[in-house]
């Protein structure tokens, strides 16, 4: 699927971590993750996905359909504990996009063993999340919002047409779509 800046085709490489997405309920951030994650894939990167919920997982796979392979990890479980003893097994942590989905299902443990990683995107509700100011406090290269965080101030809001987002970093800024 490809992403639009401005409706315009990009695509998003390393440089552009770690990543911030942020969206509330039914913004479209969510199938948004997903489908950056597969585009990701998608040009070559090694990548890991862990999702509160199945339907996230299921949409990955059926993005990628039969092109998906070792590169691509799946934490099948949803659970926080599971992931971080995972994380600890994974040789090569360090090359893989991890997407840290739902992060307002998670508590500050999770942000703790993630937040040191280059190659990460968190991705939810920050306002709804327990690190949410942990989160508004760290560095990220990229901002996404598919709705505006109560807990983080974000200059030059514009009104953010449904499904789509508002893009900032040091390369992009604008309208994001699929």
């Amino acid at each position: 699927m490809k992403i639009l800046i401005n409706d315009k085709e990009v695509v998003f490489n390393k440089e552009d971590f770690p990543m911030l997405i942020n969206g509330r309920d039914k913004s479209g951030a969510s199938f948004f993750s997903i489908s950056l994650l597969a585009n990701l894939f998608e040009n070559g990167e090694k990548i890991l996905l862990f999702s509160a919920y199945d339907p996230a997982k299921e949409e990955f796979r059926k993005q990628l359909g039969d092109s998906i392979n070792e590169n691509a990890l799946i934490i099948e479980s949803g659970d926080k504990e599971n992931f971080i003893k995972e994380l600890d097994n994974i040789n090569d942590l360090s090359e893989k996009i991890i997407l840290c989905k739902n992060i307002e299902n998670y508590s500050s443990d999770l942000f703790n063993k993630l937040k040191d990683q280059e190659l990460v995107i968190f991705s939810g509700d920050i306002d709804k999340c327990e690190f949410g100011e942990q989160l508004v406090n760290n560095d990220f290269k990229t901002k996404i919002f598919f709705s505006y965080p109560g807990k983080m101030e974000v200059e030059d809001k514009i009104e953010l047409p449904k499904y789509k987002g508002m893009i900032i970093s040091s390369k992009y800024e604008g309208i994001i779509s699929l």
